[in-house]
This record gives C-alpha cells, structure tokens and sequence, in this order.
C-alpha cells in the first residue's frame, strides 16, 4: 500500500512538473506576466505588391509594416514593432485572451488596435486608428516557403 501511494505522488508530481515546464509565459522587461500571443498566428506572413508588407509574430512581438528583401535579407519600411505587454503604452500591445464571433483575436495598440485571424494557411488583418478602419477593407497575407530566397529574386 505504501509502495502504491508513492508511485501515485510520484506519477501526479511528474504531470505537474511536466505542465510546469510546457506553459512557460513570457515575461515583460518589468518582470511581470504577461499573455503570449496565439500559437496559430505566430510566423511570417507576406503580402506581395509593389511594396510587400509582412507581418511578423512571435511569442513576445507583433511586428506589421512594408519592406522588401534584397540579398535574402528584409530591409523595413515604414514598419511597426510591438512588445507583447500587460498595459497598452507607446511600443507595446496586448493580445486578446479569445477571438470575438467573427474569430479575430484583438490586438490593442496605443490609439488602436488589430484584428488578426489565421485560417487556412491566410492572415486576415484589419488595422484600426483612433476607432476608424484604416485601410476600409481586411489585408490578407500569406506564409512563403523559403520567402528570403522567394522575395529577393534568387529561386535557385
């Protein structure tokens, strides 16, 4: 009975230790907690035109702006970087906890904020400014495999 009541502490100590390690959140430069940005946006998403716009999300940024790549690398163009944080201050954002009926999760920025979606392998942004849509439609971008070798011209 006691070699059974310690294989069970040990096996319910090892699940906590597991679920411990896992869900590891993102620390601000403050020190404190914060709620990192959704797994299913994360990446790089491209949008080509004359001027190619990305979106860049990683655990603790939201980066959204124009750009182009030369020699495999991105050289920014009017862009704009956020740290994901627990206040909204110049610089910063915070991310939702879950999307709204149209599936968006709401990205909140100083005078702003975006709604992000990612469906079928398509970033749907909107960009709102002091309560007004910016743009008057949705952005949508796309992941590329290989996008520095893919937007700089070299497909070898």
């Amino acid at each position: 009975m006691k070699r059974g009541l310690g294989l069970g502490l040990a096996v319910i100590s090892f699940g906590v230790a597991v679920g411990f390690m896992t869900t590891q959140p993102v620390v601000s430069q403050a020190g404190t907690t914060v709620r990192p940005t959704p797994t299913a946006v994360r990446g790089s998403w491209f949008q080509e035109q004359d001027l190619k716009y990305r979106v860049k999300i990683t655990k603790s940024t939201f980066v959204f702006g124009g750009g182009y790549y030369a020699s495999k690398k991105w050289h920014p163009l009017d862009q704009q970087s956020y740290q994901v944080s627990r206040k909204v201050k110049q610089g910063t954002c915070t991310w939702s906890k879950q999307t709204n009926a149209n599936g968006y999760y709401t990205v909140k920025i100083k005078n702003g904020k975006f709604l992000v979606k990612a469906k079928s392998g398509i970033l749907t942004v909107k960009q709102y400014r002091h309560g007004k849509d910016v743009n008057g439609y949705p952005l949508y971008f796309h992941h590329i495999k290989n996008a520095a070798a893919v937007l700089s011209g070299d497909t070898k």
